[in-house]
C-alpha cells in the first residue's frame, strides 16, 4: 500500500508531475479542488497522451464525494436517518446551508430553518440538493455497526481504481481534509501533491485543520510531523525545483522568506528595483501584483492571493505596510503573519522573467493618479 504526500514549490509542476507520473494503462482517479485545476489537469493529460487515457477519470472533490461516497449509498443513508427513500434524482448545490443562529436587529436568535447533524436535512435542502459545504461531513457521519461509510466506500474505490491522486491538497480544510485522511487508511494507493506555503491564500477554505488550530497556524515542521503521524510517506525533494522562476528569484525567496525553493533554471530573470516607478506601472506588459483592492486601480493589476496558479512573462510586486522593509538587509519574515507571508510568497513566484519590486512608499507618491 502506498500513501505519499509530495510537497512542491511554486512553479515546480505539480499538475505536470501528476499527469506524467500516471500509468495510462492503470485505472487512475485524479481529484482536484477547483474547476480551474481540473481544466489544467485535462489539458496536461491531452498534451502527454493525445487524449485523456480511457481508464483515467478526473473530477472535482465535490463531484468525487457526491458520486463515489454519497450517491451509491443513498438508500442506506436515508435509512440511517430514519427517512423513507425513493430513487429520486438528487443533486448538489453551492448555496450555503442554514446557519444555527442568525442576526436580527442587534442580537442573534435561533434559526428556525437550521437542522441538527442527526437529521438528513442538515445536509440537504427541501429540493433534495446536498449542500457542497456539508458533503464530507455527511460522509463522515454515517456509521453502520462497526463499519463506517468511509471504509465501505474506500473498499469499493479499491475495486474500481488502482490509484487515487489529489492535486493542490493544501486547499482542503476541516471535514474535507479529515475525509481524505480517513480514506487514506483504506485506499490501496493514494498520492497527494501540494505546496504548504500556498495554504490560506485562496479566498475560501482558509481556516481550520490541518493548517490552523484555533488561532494558531501549524508550522511547516509540525505539519510534516502530523502527516507522518497519519502514516504518509512525505517527499520534500522531488518537486523542490521551480520550472517557472529563475535562480536569482528563488535565491531571493529563500533568503527573505526562509522557504526552500530552487530553480530548475529553465528561465532567466532578475530582481529589479526600478528607478522609474511610473514607467513600470504604465507598462501594460508587466503584471502588477498588489496586496488587495486591485480593482480600484486603472493599471494591469491583480491581488497577491488571486495570482495563485498564474504565470506571467514579467511581474511587479508592490509591497504593503507589513512587507515594506523586504529589501532591507535586516528584514525578517518571522515578523509577518502567516497569511501575509504565504501571499507574498505567491506574488514573488509568479514571474518566469524579471521581477520588479516597488515599495509602498514609492507607490503612494503616485497612487492617486491610478485610482479609478
Amino acid at each position: 500500500m502506498a500513501k505519499q504526500v509530495i510537497l512542491a514549490v511554486a512553479g515546480a509542476g505539480k499538475t505536470y508531475h501528476i499527469c506524467h507520473e500516471i500509468q495510462p494503462d492503470k485505472r487512475n482517479l485524479i481529484v482536484a479542488f477547483t474547476h480551474a485545476n481540473i481544466k489544467n489537469i485535462q489539458n496536461e493529460l491531452i498534451k502527454a497522451y493525445g487524449k485523456i487515457p480511457d481508464l483515467t477519470r478526473v473530477m472535482t472533490f465535490d463531484t468525487f464525494v457526491y458520486h463515489m461516497l454519497i450517491r451509491p449509498y443513498e438508500a442506506a443513508i436515508f435509512d440511517f436517518f430514519g427517512e423513507d427513500y425513493s430513487y429520486d434524482e438528487t443533486s448538489i448545490t453551492i448555496k450555503k446551508p442554514p446557519e444555527q443562529r442568525i442576526k436580527v436587529d442587534s442580537h442573534y436568535v435561533i434559526n428556525k430553518k437550521y437542522r441538527k447533524k442527526d437529521c438528513i436535512w442538515h445536509y440537504m435542502d427541501e429540493k433534495k440538493q446536498y449542500y457542497c459545504e456539508t458533503l464530507s461531513e455527511l460522509a463522515m457521519y454515517i456509521k453502520q455497526g462497526r463499519n463506517s461509510l468511509v471504509r465501505t466506500a474506500a473498499m469499493r474505490l479499491n475495486r474500481f481504481f488502482d490509484n487515487v491522486m489529489i492535486d493542490e491538497f493544501q486547499d482542503f480544510r476541516e471535514y474535507d481534509y479529515e475525509l481524505i485522511v480517513k480514506l487514506s487508511k483504506y485506499l490501496t494507493n493514494i498520492f497527494l501533491v501540494g505546496d504548504y506555503y500556498q495554504h490560506s491564500v485562496s479566498g475560501q477554505n482558509n481556516s481550520g485543520k490541518p493548517f490552523k488550530m484555533g488561532k494558531t497556524y501549524i508550522c511547516y515542521d509540525d505539519f510534516i510531523e502530523k502527516l507522518q503521524g497519519e502514516r504518509f510517506d512525505v517527499d520534500e525533494t522531488s518537486l523542490i525545483y521551480s520550472r517557472r522562476c529563475s535562480e536569482e528569484i528563488c535565491s531571493f525567496v529563500r533568503k527573505k522568506l526562509g522557504i526552500r525553493i530552487y530553480s530548475a533554471e529553465v528561465n532567466s530573470g532578475a530582481i529589479i528595483r526600478p528607478l522609474d516607478v511610473k514607467k513600470i506601472i504604465d507598462d501594460k506588459n508587466i503584471k502588477k501584483l498588489v496586496f488587495d483592492n486591485s480593482s480600484k486601480y486603472s493599471f494591469n493589476a491583480i491581488n497577491w492571493s488571486y495570482s495563485k496558479g498564474d504565470t506571467y512573462e514579467s511581474a511587479c510586486v508592490i509591497l504593503n505596510g507589513s512587507t515594506e522593509e523586504l529589501m532591507d538587509d535586516n528584514f525578517s519574515s518571522s515578523k509577518l503573519k502567516t497569511v501575509t507571508l504565504n501571499k507574498l510568497y505567491v506574488a514573488l513566484t509568479r514571474s518566469k522573467g524579471d521581477l520588479y519590486i516597488i515599495t509602498k512608499k514609492e507607490f503612494d507618491v503616485l497612487k492617486e493618479i491610478y485610482m479609478k
